[in-house]
């Protein structure tokens, strides 16, 4: 049976829920709260991604503005922390910014932020999972990928949220990739293989993903194609980092060849991760 927790609180307070999983989102119970300007974007962005945690002021000037800072940062960081307050104030919500010396603090209620609620569906079911229990697993991680909105805080340009994005991004990979693990042992190959590939196609060089492909083609009897996907992947590296692919790709083309690849390989590619 799944956890309660699966179910997001139906409750509402004034807190507004935030969405980074996607285009920077916040709502309040008047709504959808809009911020128009990026450095308001930035800001709240650098704030609620170290959610409860004070951020100091020197800190979210190196996130604004890098090394170029001007000479008026300090009074500029001021005046957005005043004008976000502003459109939080006027959505009825009055506590998401606290000042905490030596900066800012961002009040994040439990569920209230949806990179929060990932993680938590996340572990929820890896626990699952080494529980044996493959359903609910599948549909915890389920739950958690249907969070994401397109990519992290998607339009917003700045060197420092675009590295937290890049983190989003690779624990939102790592997952899809436990998700295909599950399904596959819950004999769902062929439901997968439309998800992967466009996966495949974005990350070409994660060996995980097109050991997945293979697999699911090969259970699927689409063995040929499995083994096209080894050549290109072959292919693929030799010519672009100059290696062969890892011992678990050649030992799955050699299991597919051979009729033997009946498993998935836990000790070489764990769904556990």
């Amino acid at each position: 049976m799944l956890d309660h927790r699966l179910a997001p609180p139906a409750e509402r307070t004034d807190q507004p829920v935030i969405s980074i999983l996607g285009p920077l989102e916040l709502t309040g119970p008047r709504g959808p709260i809009r911020l128009t300007a990026r450095r308001q974007q930035i800001l709240v962005g650098a704030l609620v991604w170290q959610a409860n945690r004070v951020v100091s002021i020197d800190s979210l000037i190196d996130v604004m503005w890098g090394t170029e800072s001007p000479s008026t940062a300090r009074s500029q960081v001021h005046i957005s922390v005043s004008g976000v307050r502003k459109r939080l104030a006027r959505a009825g919500l009055h506590r998401l910014i606290d000042t905490e010396p030596p900066g800012y603090l961002a009040r994040v209620g439990p569920g209230k932020l949806d990179a929060h609620r990932f993680d938590e569906l996340a572990e929820l079911g890896r626990t699952a999972l080494a529980a044996g229990r493959l359903s609910d697993a599948d549909q915890y991680y389920a739950a958690a990928l249907r969070l994401w909105r397109g990519d992290p805080f998607s339009g917003l340009r700045n060197e420092h949220i675009e590295s937290i994005a890049a983190r989003l991004c690779e624990r939102r990979i790592t997952l899809s990739e436990n998700h295909f693990d599950v399904r596959i042992m819950l004999g769902r190959s062929a439901d997968i293989i439309s998800e992967v590939v466009p996966l495949v196609a974005k990350y070409p060089f994660r060996e995980r993903l097109r050991a997945q492909l293979m697999i699911a083609l090969s259970r699927s009897g689409r063995t040929m194609e499995a083994l096209r996907v080894y050549q290109e992947t072959r292919q693929l590296f030799v010519s672009e980092l100059g290696v062969e692919p890892g011992p678990v790709l050649r030992d799955l083309e050699q299991e597919i060849l051979t009729g033997t690849a009946s498993r998935i390989a836990q000790d070489r590619f764990s769904a556990t991760r």
